[in-house]
């Protein structure tokens, strides 16, 4: 039988205020209830002009079951607050979750399952599979998410579906192979998901999708520039295109000489 891992759930948050009890109880309960309590929950609070991080400081004193880490984030952008949650991780197997109840919080446990029976090194969720709620999503972003779900697609040879899907679940020992593939890189990814997706690729690990129903936020706004970050998104493919293409010629030139 395959080892039961032990859980990270790291989630930034910014601006919500109104929603992070919901989710908090939420992704507890049904963690709980599948794995015990060997979790811990690390949230990561923006720099928000609401009581987000009041309200998630408070949840440390009133759920003393948990473990509950929270940290204020030193920079800007999703990417940053994801890197900083790594830092915290202790666990085997580490989740990255939105907390604006965007994707349902209980859908973790099947992406963990899948990691703890050994189907997969890292989980993808996919938003573009199931009906979205009216409002989740705006059309310009589904035709931004098919383009770059297409193109990476068709450079790591896994078939995806959504690239940006914020709902991943991967081996703590990935964490090593995202450093190094950043240290490769030009182009910083401004929201994590490319990095995190193509260091599993170029390490070789299994990769799976799971799809997950794509609800409209209760609360706040995106902080997402569609243009500038697209714009970034792309530059950081041709950087990726590069080392890819480049490792794959210096691996076919190597096999001509043994």
């Amino acid at each position: 039988m395959v080892k039961e891992p032990r859980l990270s759930i790291v989630s930034t948050i910014y601006k919500s205020e109104k929603t992070i009890i919901e989710f908090l109880n939420r992704m507890s309960k049904s963690v709980l209830n599948t794995f015990g309590d060997d979790y811990e929950i690390i949230i990561v609070c923006g720099r928000s002009t609401d009581n987000t991080l009041e309200k998630a400081k408070s949840l440390i004193e009133s759920r003393p079951e948990n473990v509950i880490k929270v940290l204020t984030q030193s920079k800007n952008g999703k990417a940053n607050a994801v890197w900083e949650g790594l830092e915290l991780s202790d666990k085997d197997a580490i989740a990255i979750l939105d907390s604006d109840l965007s994707v349902d919080p209980e859908k973790l446990v099947d992406f963990f399952e899948i990691i703890e029976n050994g189907h997969a090194d890292f989980v993808n969720g996919t938003r573009l599979i199931y009906k979205m709620e009216e409002g989740a999503m705006q059309s310009l972003n589904k035709l931004g998410n098919r383009f770059f779900q297409f193109i990476i697609s068709k450079l790591i040879s896994v078939s995806l579906t959504d690239s940006l899907c914020g709902t991943k679940v991967f081996k703590k020992e990935n964490i090593e192979n995202i450093k190094k593939w950043q240290n490769s890189m030009k182009f910083k990814d401004p929201f994590c998901d490319f990095d995190l997706i193509f260091s599993a690729a170029y390490s070789s690990q299994k990769i799976v999708e799971l799809p997950v129903y794509y609800r409209s936020r209760k609360y706040g706004s995106t902080n997402i520039s569609r243009f500038k970050d697209g714009w970034k998104l792309l530059f950081y493919f041709f950087n990726s295109y590069i080392l890819f293409k480049t490792d794959f010629k210096k691996e076919e030139n190597s096999n001509k000489y043994e």
